[in-house]
Parts: C-alpha cells; sequence; structure tokens
C-alpha cells in the first residue's frame, strides 16, 4: 500500500464516526489505517478451489468494529478485547451472527472489543498486515485510541492497559502470528479459542505455558486430534493442561489461569461463542 493511501485511510478514521447506540452500548464500524486489509499480500486475490476472489471488494475493506459497552468507565489505561472472525463473514455481520454487543456487555469487562475486518465474505484465513507486518498490533491499538480520545469516549493522553485475544474459526491464524513474534507480550492477559485450533499449535502451547497466562480452547468433535496435540505439546513443556467435557465446566475452572480444554460434544461450530453465552462467561475472569 503507497502512502498516500495509508494518510487517506487515516483521515478518514479521525472523521466523526457514527456511532449505532444499543440497550449494550456503542458501536461504531471505522476505517482504520491499521486495519488488516489492503494489504500486499492479497494484491491478486484468492484462488479458493474453483472460485476466484478478487483484491476489490474482499480484500479492501479496512472496516474496525469498536464497540464501547455500556458500563465502560474510562480510565488512565484502556484495556481491550480484539476478536479475529473466522471464513465468509464481516464485521457487522459478526456482530450479529454471534451477539457480541450483547455479550461484551454481560461479560462486565472494563475494556474495549475491537473486531477487525479480516479477508471480507471468503473462505481464507489470511490477516494482512496484522499477521506479516512486525507492530501491526500495536499500531491497530494505538489507532483506536487515538480514535477513541477524539470522540470523547476516553480521556486524552491515555495509554493501553491490558489486551485479551479472541479467535473463532479460521481467526486462529492471525492469533497463533501475533503470539509467536510476541507482539505485546507483556499486555495480553488472556487468549480464548474458539473451535480455533486448526494450526500454529506451538504458539498457543508457549504463550499458555508461561506464569499468569490462561488459554481456553473449546473444540467440537471435528478439531479434537489438534487439541490432542496441544495437550501433549503442553505436556512437553512440562505445563498440564485442565481438560474437561463441557458438561463438567464450572466457573471456578474458567477463572483459573493456566492452559483449559473444553470438550464439546452437543454444539456446531458456529455455536461455541453464543449459544451459551462463553464469549461474555469466559472474558468476565480476563486478569485485567
Amino acid at each position: 500500500m503507497t502512502w498516500l493511501c495509508l494518510i487517506g485511510l487515516a483521515a478518514l478514521s479521525m472523521q466523526s464516526a457514527v456511532w449505532k447506540t444499543s440497550k449494550d452500548g456503542d458501536l461504531a464500524l471505522v476505517p482504520f489505517a491499521s486495519a488488516p486489509f489492503p494489504h500486499s499480500s492479497r494484491d491478486n486475490g484468492y484462488q479458493a478451489g474453483t472460485t476466484f476472489y478478487a483484491r476489490d471488494p474482499h480484500y479492501t475493506d479496512s472496516t474496525v468494529g469498536v464497540f464501547v459497552p455500556k458500563n465502560f468507565k474510562p480510565t488512565k489505561n484502556v484495556n481491550f478485547v480484539v476478536h479475529f472472525h473466522g471464513h465468509n463473514n464481516h464485521v457487522e455481520k459478526v456482530f450479529e451472527d454471534y451477539d457480541l454487543a450483547r455479550q461484551m456487555q454481560m461479560s462486565g469487562l472494563n475494556a474495549v472489543l475491537l473486531v477487525p475486518q479480516g479477508p471480507r465474505d471468503v473462505p481464507d484465513s489470511t490477516d494482512g498486515k496484522l499477521q506479516y507486518d512486525k507492530g501491526s498490533l500495536t499500531a491497530l491499538l494505538n489507532e483506536s485510541i487515538a480514535f477513541l480520545e477524539k470522540e470523547g469516549r476516553i480521556s486524552s493522553k491515555s495509554t493501553l492497559g491490558h489486551v485479551a485475544l479472541t479467535a473463532h474459526s479460521g481467526g486462529y491464524l492471525v492469533t497463533t502470528y501475533i503470539l509467536d513474534r510476541k507482539e505485546l507480550a507483556d499486555k495480553i492477559t488472556d487468549v480464548i479459542l474458539f473451535d480455533s485450533t486448526y494450526g500454529g499449535l506451538p504458539a498457543f502451547a508457549d504463550y499458555a505455558s508461561l506464569p499468569n497466562h490462561r488459554l481456553i480452547s473449546i473444540c467440537t468433535e471435528h478439531l479434537g486430534h489438534e487439541n490432542a496435540r496441544l495437550i501433549a505439546l503442553f505436556q512437553k513443556r512440562h505445563v498440564q493442561p485442565r481438560v474437561l467435557f463441557e458438561e463438567d465446566l464450572t466457573d471456578a475452572e474458567v477463572a483459573k489461569r493456566g492452559p483449559l480444554i473444553v470438550l464439546t460434544t452437543t454444539l456446531e461450530h458456529n455455536d461455541v461463542i453464543s449459544k451459551r453465552d462463553y464469549f461474555a462467561k469466559w472474558l468476565r475472569y480476563c486478569r485485567f
């Protein structure tokens, strides 16, 4: 991307936003210069099987969903939850499909939720800048702070607090890249994977093997083998993960630090986030 494009996107993101208000809080869909796309990795589009997805419109959407919960209280340090969506989706639909606004408010977490647009409505897990570019998550969070300051949602000179990463399905890939390069390693306190362990397992194991980190992975049957591999990787690092059937899960187990593998036999792939409000219930215990 040229510098002129970056400057143009930055100017757009600094315009007054249109906020959609609900009983749960306020949502703005904003173009950010630091959004995953556009990015050179998909300048030529993407071929999935027999279907070709052109750069425009699938890899030119720079939207970031910024949700401020109703009960959010501004402090000097701003906490964030960054959610990476799966295949064949776009930001506004992600909020609708998984009831993210209600769940974020329900969590009680004093944090802002960010949902950056990955490939728009494409069966593709790549995530542009956030995947490939050093310092890209830091840039996204800094731009978010500047945007929230401009909108009067936080005080001036606010700084970055803690960060939780959540991923559904194909959102695993960018999460592994961020963890593997140890970006914001002193800030990322929690990682929650919603049927999202398709690969990059060593990065998850390395992250959750460190003291005071918490990682939860819920998996449906089709990812059972990958979660068994993840368990073995923890054991190789002399860490014993807790492994529970979903029906045996308790709030006390969710609240504990360290790695937790949850096996479900009753939820479908697209149910794991919202059908039982796990997004809200598990964020509640982030160490913020």
